[in-house]
């Protein structure tokens, strides 16, 4: 009887043994698959404006956000993150909830995440206004950042109501680079004039053409000058701009004068939006010459 027992006994042990393996491995699959990251925003960032709460998690779909402690419902879950299959198994893990962050006063606050009415992460953020309120409405502003993403390159910023915040819309050079401009241009213009003295003046009145070379001339080894001619009639006249500001992503705004050679004639110039148009085969943007009592405008295009 006592053999038997131990006999029994050895081969519980051995079958113990040989399952050992396989229970430590169904308990990492079970802790893997629990896996939860709240990524947006991240702990200990500054928020503004409407964006989104986001983040993984490897098993469940019924995710619940908190904000300083108050339900604000559930997120949307299950959808596509291709990062996840390593940690995972699986990528229909990702969630997401979108908010106006300037709903909350400016400060600190948290966001808590649970699964299945568990918390799995927590993150603190600082939140601030961005229009001053919690939806600014009817405010519109364009601002230039120099120098961005790299030095001499600039960002073009532009107020998106809809985001409550800036967003980058254009990457150029700076002002003081019409490198972009660089080349010959057969250019069309629709000519305008206007003021009490432009009869004085021997202008064309519909489309004329323009010879438009920009960049770096031996005099002008900075490329900061953009040079163009244009035939009027039998009058030559000599465009010299210099940029002041701008860039090539929403275009230039430059200053100068124009020289024509037969009239003689000599006028301030200003110049708006001045940039390549989307084919490269032109300009586009507006040249304006201040003649005495007269307003002359060639609009490219």
């Amino acid at each position: 009887m006592g053999v038997s027992l131990i006999k029994h006994f050895r081969g519980i042990m051995k079958l113990v043994k040989t399952l050992l393996p396989f229970l430590f491995m169904v308990s990492g699959a079970s802790a893997q698959s629990t896996v939860g990251v709240l990524g947006t925003p991240p702990d200990g960032s500054t928020v503004s404006g409407v964006s989104v709460i986001s983040g993984y998690h490897c098993t469940s779909k019924n995710i619940e956000v908190f904000i300083d402690g108050v339900s604000f419902g559930k997120a949307g879950a299950g959808t596509q993150m291709l990062g996840t299959l390593g940690v995972c198994g699986r990528t229909d893990t990702a969630y997401s909830f979108l908010y106006n962050f300037s709903n909350l006063p400016n400060g600190p606050h948290s966001i808590t995440v649970k699964a299945d009415g568990v918390p799995f992460a927590t993150n603190t953020f600082t939140t601030v206004k961005s229009g001053g309120e919690q939806f600014l409405t009817g405010a519109s502003k364009e601002i230039t950042v120099p120098d961005f993403p790299l030095p001499g390159q600039a960002a073009n910023l532009q107020w998106v109501q809809s985001y409550q915040n800036f967003l980058v819309t254009g990457i150029g050079d700076t002002a003081g680079d019409l490198s972009s401009l660089n080349g010959t241009y057969p250019q069309n213009a629709s000519i305008s004039v206007s003021g009490s003295s432009c009869s004085s003046y021997n202008f064309l009145t519909g489309n004329t053409q323009f010879l438009i070379t920009a960049g770096s001339l031996v005099d002008t080894p900075n490329t900061t000058v953009l040079y163009a001619t244009h035939s009027a009639f039998t009058d030559l006249c000599l465009y010299v701009l210099n940029a002041v500001s701008g860039n090539s992503a929403t275009g230039y705004s430059l200053n100068g004068n124009v020289v024509c050679a037969a009239s003689g004639i000599s006028a301030p110039i200003s110049a708006t939006g001045i940039k390549k148009a989307d084919d490269g085969l032109s300009l586009v943007g507006t040249v304006s010459t201040l003649y005495p009592g007269c307003t002359h405008t060639a609009t490219l295009y």
